[in-house]
């Protein structure tokens, strides 16, 4: 028996929709997240459809989905946004609260931040150098 992607696992695009929408609103309201400044007005900006569109797209093709993200690198994204380590982990636990809240089985929700907390190194930039 051929084993199932991690996509097919979370449930397709719809259950990863879900999920993407969920976390991305909870990152706008934490307050944690609202201290940075670059952040902040990001999230006043009224581009929060569109990054939950570019995320889900991103967090279908990392999981074996059949679409591509066509965003920018994780880098060239997030560079002028300063984003703290501390930060970089209060969005991942934002994440696994949504994979929760959605019943998500935890090994499913390891593979998920596991493919997130890869990118680390590329989001994590407090001073904003390149």
């Amino acid at each position: 028996m051929e084993q199932q992607s991690l996509y097919e696992r979370l449930g397709g695009v719809n259950a990863i929709a879900m999920v993407v929408d969920s976390f991305s609103d909870a990152i706008v309201e934490n307050p944690k997240l609202q201290k940075n400044p670059a952040l902040k007005e990001w999230n006043e900006s009224g581009q929060l459809a569109g990054l939950k569109f570019m995320r889900t797209l991103w967090i279908c093709e990392v999981t074996g989905g059949p679409f591509t993200y066509t965003g920018k690198d994780m880098s060239k994204a997030h560079r002028h946004l300063h984003i703290t380590s501390e930060e970089f982990d209060e969005v991942g636990a934002e994440i696994d609260r949504a994979l929760d809240h959605f019943d998500v089985p935890e090994p499913e929700q390891q593979e998920v931040l596991a493919a997130i907390v890869a990118r680390k190194e590329e989001v994590v930039n407090p001073s904003g150098t390149s």
